[in-house]
């Protein structure tokens, strides 16, 4: 079928909104994409410790002008940000529009308020992360809490003894440190690291929208830096003490999904919104990008804009439930099945007393 001339909106302008919206536009797609923040996210987020750039390519196309060098092993976020929105036309991606409710959702032309507007689309992409405001109009399924938190951690390489490495298990469920250089969005080295930690879900935060924009602590708790050090020894203690102390350190918690349908009627899920994973897996971003290329082939290869929104909803629930259950063989280590997840602190303190 001809694509040429559909209007489609994309809810979400992280990697995952951005590589939909840079396939569609190659197929001819009118689309936009609609950002609640009010400013791209080119200096912003970690890094990603493996990334497909044959895939970011793909997505990218070799037409969109000068390419974006991607830097090193441990992407930063913030360049393969840049590196797909500056390919798109700048006044395509709208930043400072939060798009709250979809109208006309059980319709061919679904509409969303913008810019005071109401403006009817041919579909509707929702590529909003964790807490998506799309998701309602396609299932009534929302994320799991994991059972464990993963403690983030960005500081400069220079003078920092780094990076931690540890793993411990303590009642029968596992705790461990990790961390890579990365190139940071000035270009400098930084460690990238993070902290898996079992942590009651009384203690967590609900899943963002954007993952990568969570604000960092303006002050770790007091129990922190002195759990590392009792769980991974006194250089791991050292080194998160650094980082807290001159980088950011935020809690993460592990939120899980595998949605039972991706689309309804003209209402698809992108990304998080689909499906949620533990960092484990290593495929976040990736099956997003993924994603964002499957239904630009299934608007190919369809007759009809339903029928590639089946194929896609096939495809992408498919993987939605592999992708899950490597996201709960990370929970086997860290949160266990029938294993009480106790409090850091806790822990800390039991620790403490046996020492």
């Amino acid at each position: 079928m001809s694509t040429t001339g559909l209007r489609v909106a994309v809810v979400g302008a992280s990697l995952g909104g951005l590589s939909a919206a840079n396939v569609l536009r190659r197929l001819g797609v009118q689309v936009e994409v609609f950002e609640a923040f009010p400013h791209g996210f080119h200096r912003r987020g970690g890094a990603l410790g493996a990334v497909d750039t044959s895939l970011l390519s793909r997505i990218r196309g070799s037409d969109a002008g000068p390419v974006r060098p991607i830097r090193g092993h441990g992407h930063f976020y913030g360049d393969l940000w840049a590196y797909l929105y500056e390919a798109l036309p700048p006044d395509s991606v709208h930043f400072g529009v939060d798009i709250d409710q979809v109208e006309r959702a059980d319709t061919d032309s679904p509409a969303l308020y913008a810019h005071e507007k109401l403006r009817s689309f041919d579909l509707v992409i929702g590529a909003d992360g964790g807490a998506s405001s799309v998701r309602r109009y396609v299932t009534a399924q929302t994320p799991s809490y994991a059972g464990y938190t993963v403690w983030r951690g960005l500081v400069p390489t220079d003078g920092i003894d780094g990076p931690p490495s540890g793993r411990r298990t303590v009642a029968g469920i596992a705790y461990e440190t990790l961390g890579f250089p990365c190139a940071g969005p000035d270009g400098g080295a930084m460690w990238n690291c993070g902290v898996y930690m079992a942590t009651p879900e009384s203690e967590v935060a609900v899943p963002t929208r954007n993952r990568q924009v969570g604000k960092p602590l303006k002050r770790v708790p007091d129990w922190f830096v002195p759990f590392t050090a009792a769980l991974f020894g006194a250089r791991n203690g050292r080194f998160w003490e650094a980082c807290a102390r001159l980088g950011k350190v935020s809690p993460h918690a592990v939120w899980e999904l595998a949605s039972d349908r991706v689309v309804n009627r003209r209402i698809a899920l992108l990304g998080d919104a689909a499906h949620m994973a533990s960092p484990r897996t290593g495929a976040g971003a990736y099956t997003a990008m993924v994603d964002a290329v499957v239904l630009g082939e299934a608007l190919v290869r369809s007759s009809s804009v339903d029928h590639a929104l089946a194929l896609y909803n096939t495809d992408t629930v498919h993987r939605g439930r592999q992708l899950f259950a490597r996201s709960r063989g990370a929970a086997d280590a860290f949160a266990p099945e029938g294993r009480t997840v106790r409090s850091p602190e806790q822990v800390l303190r039991e620790l403490t007393a046996q020492s």
